[in-house]
């Protein structure tokens, strides 16, 4: 089998090199007439080095690049550190360290791989035509070469792409970065061995070593990420004068002045991407690394999401052996899709988070970067995600073993409407909504929630009230003084939901209790992490007792609504001096409580990774937007850790195998040997947070436990 590689960058280099291991004969084109060095810096992580050193190309590499020891964040005007963490235990944890060198030398470890007639370059690819035995390229200089297969690894601007789905414009970001190379002599000694980042509003700045210490041509990579509208010349090319950029970073701290002092040119480029393919290919013709999956270079997988596509392919056509080449390519793109489209979030995500500029939004990632360290000290999840994975395991996996280990699984779910309810969920976000961050997801999911969960007779008719500066809607209007309230704390993982999303299920608890309701409005982190929330409900609470001194109070929540009400009745048993509640609440309900954030590995059900909203990398991404810097432990933010003796009487509902239905069964235990009254209340074969489904015959049960509860706690 002969498969020719259109381009000669990572992707086309490395395909070579893992074609030749797999036994079938390559011929990378290379438009270029010759390999330079040309381009700037990149990093390769534990996923990718483990592709480079399966294929062998991993020698010239090794020997040449910076290994990279700490990671350190700081703000860009005044150089001040949000967070620096050493990846000694990343390496590790995944068996590799994170290597930082220039693209030309990436590239000659690849080309010592290759024989030279593996290789022609001056070799434009202009055209091409598959037949039902070969595809025959045509050259730019009138050349035709014939092979059993075409590889279009031709970058971001593919004109194999082009010519197999037409002409399609990459999506802008608005940014482009200037890259510049520093020799290492003039650099400060303080940036040895890291990777810097620096964050200012709507522009950042990294700055890491390409090779070693001990290297004739080490240098330092800066580049600097700004706005599109700050570049004032008609084209982005190589240039000498940097006075835009200067302008850029007018208001930088001394220390990156120093740094761009130091810099004689730099390259400037725009950053692009472009949305998920739905097909990379056809019988004879597949497209790998940025031509079938370009993201911005904010993960720093470009490179290696090139070098597992590598790795992938080469296996896909071993396994299926000659004359199954269509089967092969298909399989390629099945495994790899999924993947490629999550780097591409977070990538998207990263960028975003770097080029925040609203003062709320900086103070709000800052304190969620320092959050994610104090939960994930070996790095944030997904960085966990994406560098724990194995690409050479996953490529010659059989396909029995991958679809085992999707990075989606499959649905789980037993009964039609449950697994209607985990679909549901799993599609609650777009790629779009994610790849905005908080904020998208935060929007997203009020769009779920208003165009999928209401009830189709529409929501509850709620009035806005004040409980002393705390804005929040009242369902239902109280029948009598002594009419049952019901407290209700919307769900959303400290970071999502409103009160009035939660409007329809508050309406619904209050009706069975024979009731009214009021959803307290609360704070959303990270924009106000713990205790605003907290202080938010504690204010609701009180201003309830006061004006309703005669009505037994039940608190409920869903989510992290559970987790508030446990706090609230914490810190409602303790609280002491003037101007306090005097009573309990007679009742606390809780559905799928987000009670423990600090998230040992005890408290998170092993159904985590494959729970289609709350996942293991969910959890802690929304633990660390509520903590920032407050220790997950105590007792007002995990209620679970808490002493939990003197509260009122529980009704605990959660769902197996949600994620978080272990911490549910302990809040139980716990409290029960607290002497507290509990019942505990599972419903198999469900999903997180299932009351909020109306289809689910689990939730009718749950309402029907819930006002055989709330007769009973109060008639006491």
């Amino acid at each position: 089998m002969r498969v020719i590689i259109a381009g000669g960058g990572t992707g086309g280099l490395a395909t070579a090199v893992a074609l030749r291991k797999a036994g079938i004969e390559p011929l990378v084109l290379e438009q270029a007439p010759a390999f330079i060095a040309i381009g700037a810096g990149l990093g390769l992580y534990a996923n990718a080095m483990k592709a480079l050193s399966y294929l062998g190309a991993d020698a010239y590499w090794r020997q040449n690049v910076a290994r990279i020891d700490v990671s350190e964040q700081r703000g860009l005007s005044d150089d001040q550190l949000i967070t620096s963490s050493s990846l000694e235990p990343q390496a590790a944890k995944y068996g590799e360290h994170y290597y930082c060198g220039h693209r030309a030398d990436l590239l000659t470890s690849l080309l010592q791989a290759l024989p030279p007639e593996c290789v022609r370059t001056g070799s434009r690819v202009v055209a091409f035509e598959e037949t039902g035995r070969d595809v025959r390229v045509q050259l730019e200089n009138g050349g035709e070469i014939r092979g059993d297969l075409l590889v279009g690894a031709d970058g971001l601007r593919s004109a194999t792409r082009t010519l197999l789905m037409g002409e399609r414009e990459a999506r802008f970001t608005g940014v482009v970065v200037w890259r510049g190379l520093i020799a290492r002599d003039k650099v400060p000694q303080r940036y040895d061995g890291k990777i810097m980042s620096w964050y200012g509003p709507h522009r950042h700045v990294l700055l890491y070593p390409l090779r070693h210490d001990r290297h004739p041509d080490s240098v330092y990579s800066l580049s600097a990420f700004v706005p599109a509208t700050e570049v004032h010349r008609e084209s982005w090319t190589a240039s000498g004068d940097l006075a835009d950029l200067h302008a850029s970073l007018a208001d930088a701290c001394p220390a990156m002045h120093e740094l761009l002092a130091l810099m004689d040119e730099a390259l400037i480029t725009g950053i692009y991407f472009r949305d998920p393919l739905e097909t990379w290919g056809s019988a004879r013709v597949v497209l790998l690394g940025d031509a079938a999956h370009p993201a911005p270079p904010s993960a720093g997988q470009g490179a290696g999401m090139a070098l597992e596509d590598a790795v992938m392919l080469a296996a896909c056509l071993q396994r299926a052996g000659t004359g199954n080449e269509r089967a092969a390519l298909a399989e390629y793109t099945v495994r790899r899709q999924a993947r490629t489209t999550r780097m591409l979030e977070s990538s998207r995500v990263n960028l975003r988070n770097s080029q925040t500029s609203d003062p709320v939004q900086v103070r709000a990632r800052n304190g969620y970067v320092r959050g994610l360290r104090r939960l994930s000290p070996i790095g944030p999840p997904m960085q966990e995600w994406l560098l724990a994975h194995d690409p050479v395991a996953a490529a010659l996996s059989s396909p029995a073993e991958f679809e085992r280990n999707l990075v989606v699984p499959g649905n789980p779910m037993r009964r039609p409407e449950s697994r209607r309810a985990f679909d549901l969920w799993r599609a609650a976000l777009t790629g779009e909504h994610r790849a905005a961050g908080w904020l998208g997801e935060r929007q997203g999911y009020a769009e779920f929630v208003r165009g999928t969960l209401h009830r189709a007779d529409g929501s509850a008719t709620a009035t806005a009230v004040s409980c002393d500066g705390t804005p929040a809607l009242q369902v239902r209007r109280p029948s009598r003084d002594s009419a049952p309230v019901v407290l209700h704390l919307h769900g959303g993982g400290y970071v999502m939901g409103s009160a009035e999303l939660s409007a329809p299920l508050a309406g619904r608890l209050a009706e069975v209790a024979d009731g009214w309701s009021l959803i307290p409005d609360y704070r959303l982190a990270p924009e106000h992490p713990f205790p605003a929330a907290l202080h938010d409900v504690l204010a609701a609470y009180r201003w309830l007792a006061r004006q309703y001194p005669r009505a037994p109070i039940i608190v409920s929540g869903e989510c992290a609504g559970g987790g508030l009400a446990l706090s609230l009745a914490l810190a409602l048993r303790d609280a002491d001096g003037p101007g306090r509640a005097s009573r309990m609440p007679a009742g606390i309900h809780v559905v799928s409580p987000f009670c423990d954030l600090a998230l040992s590995a005890e408290q998170i059900s092993p159904a985590a990774d494959a729970d289609p909203w709350f996942n293991r990398i969910a959890l802690i991404q929304r633990a660390a937007c509520y903590i920032h810097d407050t220790d997950p432990g105590q007792a007002l933010v995990s209620p679970l850790r808490a002493d939990l003796s003197g509260l009122p009487p529980l009704l605990i509902q959660a769902a197996e195998p949600e994620a978080l239905f272990a911490s549910a069964q302990r809040l139980a235990d716990r409290a029960r040997r607290a002497g507290v009254p509990v019942t505990f209340s599972p419903a198999a074969d469900s999903v997180h947070s299932f009351i909020l489904f109306d289809f689910l015959p689990e939730t009718d049960r749950a309402l029907a436990e819930f006002a055989t509860f709330a007769a009973a706690v109060g008639a006491d």
